[in-house]
């Protein structure tokens, strides 16, 4: 054992030594050959690193929870090990779609190489960060993940947009930052330590606990996305370059969620309050997240709300292990946690997809206004079939992995009304007719995404739609994921119910997972598939004996349909948007003409973030307003900044001496 130990550490190591050597080959004059050498050198890194990971989730876990490599800076234990793996996961299909979207770049004559530096410490910083043991290097790698991030998304920095989406991402980044210093301060505070290992606190400590909960709640729930505090993400995720999209999706906002569950296991067991907290802040954040999608034309921007809407769903299922926690139910607090941290990673994996798809989409049509888009499934196929197959996984449609997460926090909601019994089971209820509401309005939003983007006649000429081989592969790795999850948990399942068992589960409840026949959805689905395939066969075989017959599409009594005559996005969607419209901030713009000969009309809607247009933007012109009127902040002379400076230095250097 010790010395399969040992061999781990070596290809721990290895891994990341092999990831950092790759920006030797940034040294390559030829732009094309550096893009190449660097990208397959980060991509042995990666599958180095997976391959670290993946023989990490092979030990028991008292064996994984002892284990601290180099130093106590560093912890593979549960939860570390299942977020790193998500991680260098999502990250290899990534890195295969960097090799054809940055040609484009290339052709521009942009500073790739600049790119994929903080592009190479993004991917570095953030697996360290979610094994790091001590405070202070986390924050060190959190502020090195926030950084490159930022200097990574302005790579078309000249466009008015990518300055505002970055200055959103930018200025909340601060606001994160400075939340969780104050959060680790306190936990130093109470324990006397910078180390993770050493934080086991219960909330009746003192008043400073729940203070520490509302911080790590506030500071991690932004980076995650949770509603109110999603207001930065659909502002810079849509002006990233798509590599940065699938990433920031897929990857980064988890962070926020690794952030919570993290403080759980300090403060574990928590209080019922906090369950409920997390429930309705959640619940909000899936219900309005998917609404404001659907309300959306740019499909990144579409894409960025469902973001916020799935980060919803997984606070759902950590909701309902707070309940759990509170209430000593350690099967209600496995189906929580299990459902919440399978759905981290599906949503890693489909939304990847989608935002890859998007990408290679929005590249080839040079916009990405779905209005503009149509009749893409004769140009791409493959990207098509991928995209349908991200769209079915989101909408939490069988038989892919959406489906499976979202049944374990279904079964977590009943198994919570069966145990609690009283006013629980009325509750329960509500929220799942709550999740089931936003399956729906998934469905919905993904109908319009798929039948506008790629069925109908196209909308604006496409001369040349290319794709590569590295789109299809990253593609289809991403989309292979889903239907394995989909067909096959138990594997997956058996993870997860290992990291739940490693350190937030007091008692014996391991079967709550492994206990549901997961060997059941797997006959039926594949049952369903093979009937689709043995159809498909019989159809081929009798369009070979009697022909095909083809006609027009039936076009309400016209002939010659044009591409105006086919439904937008906007009229799809608009009766459900004008149920909330005034929480999306939903506007329309109508032009019929009343002649006798009808001139072309004309319909447009358009919907604004209500917590950004009624909120944010007021607050901030506030306090500019304020302090334009202050006048010692006008100052042209120098040296009243560096006096400024001082003083702040000196206040902060008195607060620290004072609280140690």
């Amino acid at each position: 054992m010790n010395d399969l130990i040992d061999s781990h550490n070596v290809l721990f190591i290895a891994a990341f030594i092999i990831q950092l050597l790759s920006i030797v080959f940034l040294s390559i004059k030829n732009e094309r050959k550096a893009l190449f050498s660097t990208n397959i050198v980060l991509l042995i890194g990666l599958a180095f690193g997976l391959i670290s990971t993946l023989s990490s989730t092979l030990f028991t876990s008292a064996e994984i929870s002892s284990r601290n490599i180099f130093s106590n800076f560093i912890r593979l234990d549960g939860l570390s090990i299942y977020f790193l793996f998500i991680v260098q996961l999502v990250a290899i299909p990534i890195t295969i779609y960097n090799f054809s979207y940055l040609q484009h770049y290339i052709e521009q004559k942009r500073p790739i190489k600049n790119f994929i530096i903080f592009y190479l410490i993004l991917l570095i910083s953030t697996q360290f960060l979610v094994i790091a043991n001590q405070a202070i290097f986390f924050l060190i790698c959190w502020e090195a993940m926030t950084i490159s991030a930022y200097l990574a998304m302005v790579l078309e920095r000249e466009k008015e947009e990518v300055q505002r989406g970055s200055f959103y991402y930018f200025a909340t980044s601060h606001v994160i930052i400075f939340v969780l210093y104050i959060f680790f301060f306190l936990l130093h505070h109470l324990t006397g330590s910078w180390f993770f290992s050493d934080y086991h606190i219960l909330f009746s400590t003192g008043i400073v606990v729940p203070i520490i909960f509302i911080l790590s709640f506030i500071g991690f729930g932004i980076k995650a996305g949770f509603m109110p505090f999603h207001f930065w993400l659909p502002q810079a995720h849509p002006i990233a370059p798509s590599v940065l999209s699938a990433f920031f999706s897929g990857v980064m906002i988890k962070t926020g969620i690794y952030g919570i569950l993290r403080t759980f296991q300090f403060l574990n067991p928590v209080p019922e309050w906090c369950g409920w907290l997390m429930l309705c802040v959640s619940i909000i954040s899936a219900i309005f997240g998917v609404w404001y999608a659907l309300a959306q034309h740019d499909i990144k921007r579409l894409l960025a709300y469902h973001s916020v809407e799935n980060i919803g769903i997984i606070g759902i299922g950590i909701g309902i292990g707070f309940i759990g926690s509170a209430n000593n139910l350690p099967v209600v607090q496995v189906l929580g946690f299990g459902g919440a941290l399978l759905h981290t990673l599906n949503h890693a994996i489909f939304k990847s997809l989608l935002f890859i798809g998007s990408g290679v989409v929005c590249q080839n049509l040079e916009t990405r206004n779905i209005e503009l888009m149509g009749g893409l499934v004769h140009r791409a196929k493959y990207i098509a079939i991928f995209f349908l197959i991200g769209s079915v996984a989101i909408s939490g449609i069988p038989p892919f992995n959406g489906f499976i997460s979202e049944f374990i926090i279904y079964t977590g909601f009943f198994k919570t009304a069966n145990e609690l019994k009283n006013y629980y089971p009325i509750i329960m209820l509500m929220f799942v007719v709550g999740l089931a509401f936003v399956g729906g309005l998934a469905v919905a939003c993904f109908t319009k995404v798929n039948s506008i983007m790629f069925l109908g006649n196209e909308r604006k000429e496409v001369k040349h739609f290319h794709t590569s081989i590295y789109d299809n592969s990253s593609l289809g790795i991403l989309a292979l994921l889903c239907v394995v999850i989909g067909f096959y948990p138990q594997p997956f399942v058996g993870v997860v119910n290992k990291v739940i068992t490693n350190g937030f589960v007091k008692g014996n409840s391991s079967s709550a997972l492994i206990n549901i026949d997961w060997l059941y959805f797997t006959v039926i689905f594949s049952s369903i598939a093979l009937s689709v395939f043995v159809l498909y066969l019989i159809k081929i075989k009798l369009e070979k004996k009697y022909g095909r017959r083809t006609s027009p599409a039936w076009g309400c009594g016209y002939e010659n349909l044009n591409p105006r005559m086919q439904y937008t996005a906007s009229s799809f969607a608009d009766e459900l948007n004008t149920i909330p419209k005034s929480v999306l901030v939903y506007h329309k713009k109508v032009e019929i003409s009343e002649t006798a000969f009808p001139l072309p009309s004309k319909f447009e809607s358009h919907s604004k973030d209500f917590i950004d247009s009624k909120i944010i933007l007021p607050l901030f012109n506030f306090l500019k307003l304020l302090v334009g009127k202050i006048e010692f902040l006008s100052q042209t002379d120098v040296r009243y900044y560096i006096a400024f400076i001082l003083i702040i230095i000196t206040i902060y250097s008195l607060i620290a001496f004072l609280w140690v």
